[in-house]
């Protein structure tokens, strides 16, 4: 058997010492180092070797909570959200039984408001021209007065065009108005300020503000004179 001369010896000293060199080389860079396909310079490693030393930390408790928080949506104003509704497409589907009960509804509030407008025969605040009229005198003897006008529930409480003419003769006011027959509520409105109730006037009703109303009811036969 032949024996390995210097020569051999030689180069498995020198195989060792490379292997030996690259073990110590990988002991510095650590297992995630050893991965890694591309050689590393001396910076490099140093400052992997810094980022293997650092500890671990544990997250804050609310960083979950914190990190949600951020990423809820932020509530639009009622505007933006109406212009985005009208903005958006909308496609509408109508069926004749889904519009049966609609129908029905309207058909419904259209007999009622005829009746209330058309069946009740009272007066409303402004009676029908198409009613007989009956000629109703108001008097009031207040000559102080500067101006004085008759409201009721015939014009609506307002004084415009109900102004009261003064006779000095009779240091009286006294207007003329034709109203259908009906029942109603009357004062006098003194000087725009002072609402009096007729003192001549047989019915009297509150009127619910702490003073009293005039009450007058009216027959086609008659003629009223207050």
């Amino acid at each position: 058997m032949r024996q390995k001369g210097p020569f051999w010896q030689t180069g498995d000293s020198k195989t060792a010492g490379a292997e030996d060199k690259r073990s110590e080389q990988e002991r510095r860079r650590g297992p995630f180092l050893n991965d890694q396909e591309d050689p590393l310079n001396d910076k490099d490693l140093q400052i992997a070797q810094w980022v293997q030393k650092m500890p671990d930390l544990e997250p804050p408790s609310d960083l979950l909570t914190s990190v949600m928080q951020s990423l809820q949506p932020k509530k639009r104003s009622w505007m933006k959200r109406v212009l985005l509704w009208a903005k958006s497409p909308k496609s509408y589907t109508f069926t004749p039984l889904r519009l049966a009960p609609a129908a029905m509804v309207l058909i419904g509030i259209l007999v009622v408001s005829g009746y209330w407008i058309f069946g009740q025969k009272g007066p409303g605040p402004y009676p029908s021209q198409a009613e007989p009229r009956i000629p109703v005198v108001f008097n009031l003897n207040h000559p102080e007065a500067h101006a004085v006008a008759v409201v009721g529930t015939f014009n609506g409480w307002r004084p415009k065009g109900y102004e009261m003419q003064f006779n000095p003769e009779k240091k009286s006011w006294s207007l003329t108005v034709r109203l259908p027959e009906g029942r109603y509520e009357y004062a006098f409105l003194v000087d725009g300020q002072r609402v009096l109730p007729d003192p001549e006037a047989s019915l009297y009703q509150d009127d619910g503000f702490g003073s009293e109303s005039s009450v007058m009811i009216l027959r086609a036969k008659d003629e009223k004179t207050t």
